[in-house]
């Protein structure tokens, strides 16, 4: 019984920092991913924050809607480096040309010298005995879901944050990888976790009402 309750508090002792990590990441980025300077931007409550060891990716799903502008910005603690990767894709549904093949079995027939199939005296087709496997091939339209790749920040000098206007009602994935190479010195103002591996990544997303420009809705 001593023996068990040991390997049970072995095992507690190796999950809880796990645990508070997970713990202290959950509201990460409301406390260290500067908000705009605008005022017109509002938090938007896909925000999220989450646990990354070095070299893992992990994906968010968001939705943006048509008439807002929305920022994209990213915080991490310090141990996990300045250049963290993050790509925005968009989901969306194409019309592809697929081919389907469907196996089936039939009798063989016996043929001549020239190829030709043999038949008996009442003109049917003389069977071998054995069978043949037959493919039948069939092209189909058929709809599948692809990303679009739509921003990659190591195209733009690890920037940390985007800004960007919705023109229609879109299905959004970020995707957010640590690199196994990442070294300290980021301008993080979270707290240096105590496993060099992990810490928390914030994903701060906000957003606002298109402002009209020109002499659009005038009124008039």
């Amino acid at each position: 019984m001593k023996f068990i309750s040991k390997i049970v508090l072995i095992v507690v002792l190796a999950v809880a920092p796990s645990l508070s990590y997970g713990q202290y990441c959950n509201y990460f980025h409301t406390k260290y991913c500067m908000p705009s300077e605008n005022d017109m931007f509002k938090l938007n409550g896909q925000s999220k924050s989450a646990l990354f060891s070095k070299g893992q990716t992990s994906e968010l799903n968001i939705i943006v809607y048509k008439g807002q502008d929305y920022r994209i910005s990213l915080c991490m603690d310090e141990n996990l480096g300045s250049q963290i990767q993050f790509k925005i894709y968009e989901n969306k549904k194409v019309k592809v040309e697929k081919v389907f093949e469907t196996k089936r079995t039939e009798d063989e027939y016996q043929k001549d010298e020239n190829g030709e199939l043999v038949v008996d005296e009442y003109g049917d087709y003389i069977p071998t005995g054995e069978v043949i496997e037959v493919i039948d091939k069939e092209t189909k339209i058929v709809t599948e879901k692809r990303k679009e790749l739509l921003y990659d920040n190591s195209q733009d000098g690890f920037s940390s944050e985007i800004e960007f206007t919705v023109e229609s009602t879109r299905r959004l994935v970020v995707e957010v990888t640590v690199p196994v190479g990442a070294a300290g010195g980021g301008k993080s103002k979270g707290k240096m976790m105590k496993s060099s591996d992990m810490g928390c990544v914030g994903l701060l997303v906000e957003h606002m009402t298109t402002p009209i420009s020109g002499f659009k809705g005038t009124g008039f």
